[in-house]
């Protein structure tokens, strides 16, 4: 009888160490969770709210203020010979999902092994040279192709993004990264003696932003920009709204001497400048002439937009010129209003 006793206790400790939770007692530990890091808000691989997004945070090292000169600008380019360089190496290396595919993804300029004559991405060029999309599918191979007439410069633009930025916000790298597209939106050709742009490789970051825009009687709107700086410098190119909202399928214009009347609300103006960086300081390279922007969608639409909008557009007929030789005007007698311009003049072309 003792022996069975002592047994009887023995088979009842092995049984309670035996179906024990072996965490000493503590709740079941569950591996399969795992440790999420919210530190980076879009990765790589998250494409499906965000698509493939740059997360350079040297994309984005000024305040923007709202009536500067620099409302609202991003301007990768001036980290990028301090270090940020390196970050854009990981575009040139590392292509866009889906590119090769044949179709034109969220994160690509263009996606298709065959050529396309130049004027048929911009008017303003000839059509005796053909070009085709890069290999990394960032943009087109604007080498090959010239200017006709007499325009300094020329540009085409395609731009599409499923989060508009508030220029408020943009030091903040993961926020920054929610709306920043590692590709070029901006391909063209400038100057006396051409120069294209975007050169292959150079980390091209393009975004849109939205920013407060007061006028001269005080009123307050909301405006839009658009803008590409390449990681490894400058030239940079934006894009400006008159402020007020957007209307999908809308042709805006592109003039170079109007100045926003926010009495009008229907004044579908847009002004594109390149910008360059001499001695220190930004200026304007160029002042769009002729053109017309088509927005092919924005969300939302026709009000004045806040952060988190989405908007895609189409320029394929913008030229534009240094800003002292705008045809039909006389730089001395009739200059380009300040407001205009909102840079001082490159002095150098």
């Amino acid at each position: 009888m003792k022996k069975f006793f002592i047994f009887l206790v023995c088979f009842t400790l092995f049984a309670a160490v035996s179906c024990g939770d072996g965490n000493g007692g503590d709740p079941e530990e569950i591996s399969d969770i795992p440790d999420w890091d919210y530190s980076n808000v879009v990765s790589d691989e998250e494409k499906n709210d965000t698509g493939d997004t740059s997360t350079d945070s040297g994309s984005s090292d000024t305040t923007d203020s709202a009536d500067s000169a620099d409302s609202g600008t991003v301007q990768p380019g001036d980290t990028g010979d301090s270090g940020d360089s390196g970050d854009s190496g990981s575009n040139e290396n590392q292509l866009p999902q889906g590119c090769g595919n044949g179709k034109v993804d969220y994160n690509e300029r263009c996606d298709s092994e065959v050529p396309v004559i130049c004027s048929s991405l911009n008017a303003n060029m000839t059509d005796k040279a053909v070009t085709k999309c890069l290999s990394d599918c960032t943009a087109y191979d604007m080498a090959a192709c010239d200017r006709k007439d007499k325009a300094w410069g020329v540009v085409n633009i395609s731009f599409r993004t499923d989060f508009i930025l508030d220029s408020t916000k943009l030091n903040n790298s993961d926020y920054f990264a929610q709306g920043a597209l590692p590709y070029a939106a901006f391909n063209g050709l400038y100057g006396d003696e051409i120069k294209f742009f975007p050169v292959f490789g150079d980390g091209s970051t393009s975004v849109a932003v939205t920013t407060s825009y007061s006028g001269t009687l005080g009123a307050n709107r909301r405006q839009l920009f658009i803008r590409q700086s390449p990681a490894s410098g400058y030239p940079r190119h934006e894009l400006e709204f008159a402020p007020g909202g957007i209307k999908k399928g809308n042709e805006y214009r592109i003039d170079a001497i109007t100045t926003y009347q926010l009495i009008d609300n229907l004044l579908k103006l847009v002004r594109y400048r390149l910008i360059d960086n001499q001695n220190g300081q930004e200026c304007i390279l160029g002042i769009g002439y002729s053109g017309t922007v088509k927005v092919n969608s924005i969300d939302p639409e026709n009000v004045e937009l806040f952060e988190g909008g989405k908007i895609d557009v189409v320029v394929n007929d913008l030229d534009f010129y240094y800003p002292t030789e705008i045809p039909g005007r006389n730089a001395e007698e009739d200059p380009v209003p300040d407001e205009i311009l909102k840079y001082p003049l490159c002095p150098s072309k």
